[in-house]
């Protein structure tokens, strides 16, 4: 079948009609493998590198033509015609060139008027050049020396001498104006006609011919249902494909065969029914088995019905049993247990494989479903695991984890959305709480947050701010709340007694151990931080400008008697905000003048008037202060004096922005103050009360008794 294949696929190509043809000219078209020119105004000067080719009655050029290229065999019969084709760059004079040969070896590179080749007899004489021909071409026929160089004279290249007057230049290869180099355009002899076609014996075709169309084809000559064979050296005629069947053998797990008339090949049931599943015996599969209907059972073993063993050692995380189910309100697996005591399970499940589930279940909406004392009436909602009771407060849980040393439940998740673990009371009274964590560890956490890139812990209270939808950012706890005006709510609140209420530490050397943010736009004495002693009455704020307003002294302390006491010292304050400067300055007969440090002029307002205050350091009539600018002032000594003295001075200008303001009153911000603080601590209607675990501890001593003591 290869064989046919092959030659249908020769025969389609065959098929195709062959013309007899007369084969065209053919051309080639060569650049210089090197040019120069000389001039004996310069005689040892090379001009191979030049953009040009000059040619005047002191100026020859030199081209030369690399015909390597040219098929081997040609010979100057087989060149019609050779064309030299030059761009004209100049032509400042015009006049006359002649084409000579060169008659000797010569090197673009160090060719000058000193060492240049002999030239030879000339190709063409007088080719005429006019003012016309510049950015032109122009055509010069030497098929008669590339005709010679192909009949073995020595190519040595071609000469432009000029003559007198003529002056101009021509494109060299080296050109980047125009980039018209010289060209060398050669027309070949046409090749001939073909004379015919015709088929050989054993080539398995027929027709062609010796002129016109000639059609080739497959031959005719075989008899039907014979193919076109290759016996190793030609194409012939052969039968293929016919023959009858000898035998028919038995084969692996087959019975029967023979070698003649009909026969029958039976499954060999001794071999293959180790092999196969046996409804009526014991089976044991090891590939993967899919069931499309309904598989009851039904038995007494006292270790289950149903027996999964996950035998995977790889933490392929492969489950003993997944349950799958595409309805939208069927469970993959459900377990349900008697409500008599005891320790009956639902399902139990268990995996030798370390990344295994004992029991796993996927469901478009309940993977898997649990229920301990009935259902609890509360409408579930999609989930991997549904654990639902109905059961006594105090006594059941829908979910209930036990661990020894190890965590007794964990949530993963990588929504970017949805959180890992959600918890939500709809306890319409009392104060039960969504999430309570207790530990009883000495150094424990009730709660533990930690995420990698969010927050770990999140608390919202009366629904979330748009603060926080803008600005919330990486945390370890995050506190949040939209309620609107002074209701009294806190995104975080810490309360303590004789001790700290909140505590922040650090070991950054370039982050802020605390920091407040208020981004109202509206005002601009909105507060930023306060502290309040309501017995005592002292209070301190900052608002958004950055303002500090307290109704206490401002004092720093500083250490005196070799550390072994602390001593307070106390801000200069005024009425007005002030900044001032201090430096030293020399009268130079009896005058000086003083430039204000560049810097704190930018602080201050030096276009209103500003004050200063003078202290000579030794014996003169007095100083005072003339021509206050922006810029500086100037210092002269009383009574025209001429002293050089040197002096001191003291600057106070008003601070930028603050020019007007004067005792500015702040009784709003500390009404304000006050009113948040008393609105922050309202009269609780009750206590938080004492949240204990789910069960008693008798109740969970019990139950984690019971399952430990549960076959594995």
């Amino acid at each position: 079948m290869k064989n046919l294949k092959a030659q249908l696929r020769f025969a389609s190509l065959l098929s195709l009609s062959l013309l007899a043809w007369t084969t065209t000219a053919a051309y080639a078209q060569l650049t210089p493998s090197q040019d120069a020119y000389t001039s004996t105004a310069t005689p040892t000067k090379n001009f191979g590198a030049a953009t040009v080719l000059d040619v005047e009655s002191s100026q020859t050029t030199y081209i030369q033509f690399n015909l390597s290229s040219i098929p081997a065999g040609y010979t100057s019969a087989d060149i019609t015609k050779a064309t030299l084709k030059l761009y004209v760059d100049a032509v400042t004079a015009a006049g006359s060139f002649n084409v000579d040969y060169v008659n000797g070896t010569w090197t673009e590179s160090t060719i000058d008027a000193s060492n240049a080749p002999a030239l030879g007899t000339t190709i063409q004489a007088s080719v005429p050049l006019t003012t016309a021909d510049k950015d032109q071409y122009i055509l010069i026929d030497i098929t008669a020396a590339v005709q010679a160089w192909l009949s073995g004279t020595a190519n040595d290249g071609i000469a432009l001498v000029g003559n007198s007057p003529v002056n101009a230049s021509f494109d060299s290869k080296e050109s980047t104006k125009t980039s018209h180099t010289a060209e060398l355009d050669i027309v070949f002899a046409s090749g001939g006609t073909l004379t015919g076609v015709t088929t050989a014996s054993g080539s398995g075709l027929t027709g062609g011919g010796t002129s016109g169309t000639l059609d080739l084809s497959l031959t005719n000559a075989c008899a039907a249902s014979q193919v076109l064979q290759w016996n190793g050296s030609s194409w012939v005629c052969a039968s293929a494909g016919t023959g009858t069947i000898t035998g028919v053998t038995a084969g692996t797990d087959l019975t029967g065969g023979g070698t003649s008339g009909n026969v029958t090949l039976s499954l060999n049931t001794t071999a293959t029914n180790a092999l196969y599943a046996q409804l009526t015996a014991n089976n044991t599969f090891s590939g993967t088995q899919t069931i499309n209907n309904t598989v009851t059972m039904a038995g007494t073993n006292g270790s289950g019905v149903l027996q999964v063993t996950n035998t995977t050692t790889s933490s392929s995380a492969a489950p003993g049993i997944v349950g799958t189910t595409m309805s939208t309100n069927a469970s993959g697996v459900k377990g349900v247990a008697p409500a008599t005591s005891g320790t009956s399970n639902g399902v139990y499940g268990t995996s030798s494989s370390t990344g295994g589930f004992g029991v796993r279940g996927t469901s478009p909406n309940v993977g898997v479903y649990g229920q301990a004392s009935g259902a609890s009436g509360v409408n579930g909602v999609d989930a991997g695991v549904w654990g639902d009771t109905g059961g006594a407060a105090g006594m059941y849980a829908a979910i209930f984890g036990t661990a020894n040393n190890n965590v007794a439940g964990l949530f993963y998740n990588t929504s970017s959305n949805s959180p890992a673990l959600g918890a939500e009371n709809f306890s319409g009274s009392g104060n039960a709480p969504g999430v309570y964590g207790a530990s009883s560890s000495l150094f424990g956490y009730g709660v533990e947050g930690l995420s990698l890139n969010n927050v770990g812990v999140y608390g919202q209270s009366s629904g979330a701010s748009k603060e926080g939808t803008e600005i919330g950012s990486d945390a370890g706890v995050w506190g949040d709340t939209g309620a609107a005006g002074e209701s009294g709510y806190a995104g975080v609140i810490g309360t303590a007694d004789e001790t700290l209420a909140g505590e922040f530490f650090n070991n950054s050397s370039d982050s802020m151990t605390l920091y407040a943010e208020n981004d109202a736009a509206s005002k601009s004495t909105a507060l930023v931080f306060g502290t309040d002693g309501p017995i005592f009455g002292g209070q301190c704020l900052i608002d958004v400008s950055g303002n500090l307003t307290c109704n206490g002294a401002v004092k720093g302390s500083v250490k005196v008697d070799g550390g072994a006491r602390r001593v307070a010292l106390y801000a200069v304050q005024s009425p007005e905000n002030w900044f001032e400067d201090f430096g030293t300055g020399t009268l130079v007969n009896g005058a000086a003048s003083v430039a204000l440090d560049p810097t704190f002029a930018q602080t201050v307002n030096t276009t209103t008037d500003y004050h200063v205050f003078l202290t000579p350091r030794g014996e003169c009539e007095g100083l005072y202060v003339v021509n206050l600018t922006p810029a500086g002032f100037e210092v002269r000594e009383l009574h025209h004096g001429s002293s050089n003295v040197t002096f001191d001075y003291r600057i106070v200008a008003k601070r930028n922005g603050y020019e007007n303001v004067r005792l500015a009153d702040v009784t709003e911000q500390f009404n304000k103050q006050e009113a948040q603080r008393k609105m922050r601590r309202p009269v609780r209607p009750s206590a938080k009360p004492e949240v204990g675990p789910p069960m008693p501890g008798k109740q969970l001593k019990a139950a984690s008794q019971a399952l430990a003591a549960q076959p594995k």
